[in-house]
């Protein structure tokens, strides 16, 4: 007899294609994130002069807020 599906343990409900998605949007996540606050970093070197501070900056924060970003994304599912 077939146990009910809310007592059934974790490991078979197991989909790849759901993982997959899920880790290639976590990807995405990030790139998208780096991505924007890179090129932010290079517009506000170019505007301001700051050579490799702005850059470094904002890639910092591109990356702080892609892992914030996944990590919230992440526990969600």
């Amino acid at each position: 007899m077939e146990k009910p599906r809310h007592t059934r343990d974790k490991q078979s409900d197991f989909n790849p294609l759901r993982s997959a998605a899920v880790a290639s949007g976590a990807g995405l996540t990030m790139l998208t994130c780096i991505g924007l606050c890179v090129y932010a970093g290079l517009r506000c070197d170019e505007y301001f002069g700051t050579s490799p501070w702005g850059l470094v900056g904002f890639s910092i924060l591109g990356a702080v807020s892609g892992i914030w970003s996944v990590i919230k994304q992440m526990l969600r599912k």
